[in-house]
């Protein structure tokens, strides 16, 4: 019976684990796209709902009329064409008020898509003309991608400014010998599992290149802590080993992952040394010295 506590315990807290890193994953979607697919989805039901409650199209509801007789004008705004304008004003908004944007841009989608549904059609802009039966299948699917497209494309434009606000970074880069890569890489990942406990790893048989990710919930600033390295051949003799710390938070953390480079540094002692002196030049390193450990000369 304790064996079987003993087993389920490890299991628990991996599980926990799991929730705690959807659940910040989940925050910070949020965060970034709840208001965005809020206003998408909150103008797709304003707009079907006003139709609704405004058109009557046995009487033809809801339409701008624009006759004149004397040159033969007679033509008349159903309220599909009514998603131009808005669409045209979303995009004018996009600088000011990006969300809002969304919200007018969804608007007039939905008003257009309900003149569809209702009319059979896209009506045509000239009295008595004929309407353009487009298939219910064809026009539905690409209005919602159209609408996804526009909400995706107002989100990446500012994705970057987000990310570069949010996430934090300190890097270093080592230089050691082949023969010693084996060791450096043990040294590098007993490192990271002292701090993080989420690693992700990965050999490439192809271009013998290691490749390691770490990530560790931030539990007092509802941040994560992330670290990365690769290893790779640097010439013959010798490996380069790219080493990142990035913390994605609320509160900064810079001074803990400056903390920590010291740490990685000292663990890799002697076998590893920085790729760049402090004066920013490369060091030349011997192949052999005493100690059998590559340093700079």
């Amino acid at each position: 019976m304790r064996a079987a506590l003993a087993n389920l315990s490890p299991r628990r807290d991996a599980a926990w684990q799991a929730l705690k890193f959807h659940g910040l994953h989940l925050r910070r979607f949020a965060n970034r796209y709840g208001a965005a697919l809020a206003a998408l989805g909150l103008s797709a039901v304003l707009g079907w709902a006003i139709a609704s409650g405004v058109s009557d199209y046995t009487q033809h509801g809801w339409e701008l009329h624009v006759r004149q007789p004397t040159l033969g004008v007679d033509i008349h705004f159903h309220h599909w064409y009514y998603g131009i304008p808005l669409g045209l004003l979303a995009l004018a908004l996009v600088e000011r008020a990006a969300t809002f944007s969304i919200f007018l841009f969804g608007l007039g989608l939905s008003l257009s898509t309900h003149s569809f549904v209702n009319e059979g059609g896209i009506p045509s802009i000239f009295e008595g003309g004929e309407t353009w039966r487009v298939p219910v299948e064809v026009y539905l699917p690409l209005v919602t991608l159209y609408a996804l497209l526009y909400t995706f494309f107002i989100i990446r434009r500012e994705e970057w400014l987000a990310r570069s606000r949010e996430r934090e970074e300190l890097a270093m880069s080592y230089i050691c010998l082949s023969r010693d890569a084996g060791e450096v890489l043990a040294r590098v990942n007993r490192w990271a599992r002292a701090h993080f406990s989420k690693p992700h790893l990965h050999h490439d048989r192809w271009t013998k290149i290691e490749y390691g990710q770490w990530r560790e919930i931030d539990e007092e600033t509802h941040g994560e802590w992330q670290f990365h390295y690769t290893l790779s051949p640097f010439d013959e003799a010798h490996h380069l080993l790219v080493i990142s710390l990035q913390h994605i938070p609320l509160i900064g953390r810079k001074g803990v992952l400056d903390e920590w480079l010291v740490d990685i540094h000292r663990q890799l002692q002697p076998l590893a040394q920085l790729a760049l002196n402090e004066d920013g030049g490369a060091p030349i390193l011997q192949v052999e010295t005493e100690g059998n450990h590559a340093a700079p000369v």
